[in-house]
């Protein structure tokens, strides 16, 4: 059973997310805008691991959370949780239209393709991430998420606070002993699975 406080804060999530896509990707002006175009996506080949990527970004930039929750393995959805995936990626929900990635290499072994690609964060930070991907019947699945530890990590920490306080602290260096160690446990969860998956494979 899904706790109730998990889909409170989805919800809650969602809310504070309703009618601002707008606003971040128009805001900019003059400025170049960041959202992946259909002639980026026309620069790979159809069923590239290039053009999915770039998809499923584009749409984490137009909010549409369950189409990119579908690109992750269904095993890493039931493992990890849909709802929770979701709920993670909404907490950057403001960010994401204004992250253009920029695709460094592709790393290929064994039944696994990443991409390793990097953003510019808004303050003007290079940051690098990956994602692992998996073809099954024709179609890229997700397997691994870089970024999605971290969101998963802020997601439980929200998730125990909200549960014991009511709302989120003012503070976020004032965590709760609590939350600290659910946050931990949640940017874990990748990594189980993936360990589970060896064993699997073994």
């Amino acid at each position: 059973m899904i706790p109730a406080a998990l889909v409170a804060l989805v919800a809650a999530l969602a809310v504070s997310a309703c009618g601002s896509s707008e606003a971040s990707t128009s805001s900019a002006g003059s400025e170049p805008s960041n959202l992946i175009s259909p002639a980026e996506l026309k620069k790979f080949p159809a069923g590239s691991v290039q053009q999915a990527f770039l998809s499923f970004w584009s749409d984490l930039q137009f909010r549409s959370w369950a189409d990119a929750a579908a690109y992750y393995e269904p095993a890493f959805r039931q493992f990890v949780g849909t709802l929770k995936i979701i709920g993670a990626k909404r907490i950057n929900s403001s960010s994401y239209p204004l992250l253009k990635p920029e695709i460094q290499r592709i790393g290929t072994r064994t039944g696994e393709t990443t991409v390793y690609y990097a953003v510019r964060l808004p303050e003007g930070t290079k940051e690098l991430d990956s994602i692992t991907w998996r073809r099954q019947g024709g179609n890229w699945q997700i397997s691994y998420d870089s970024r999605l530890d971290t969101e998963l990590n802020q997601l439980e920490e929200n998730r125990v606070e909200t549960e014991k306080h009511g709302k989120l602290p003012t503070n976020p260096e004032k965590v709760s002993s609590a939350a600290t160690k659910a946050g931990n446990e949640g940017a874990e969860l990748q990594a189980r699975y993936g360990q589970r998956a060896l064993k699997k494979e073994g």
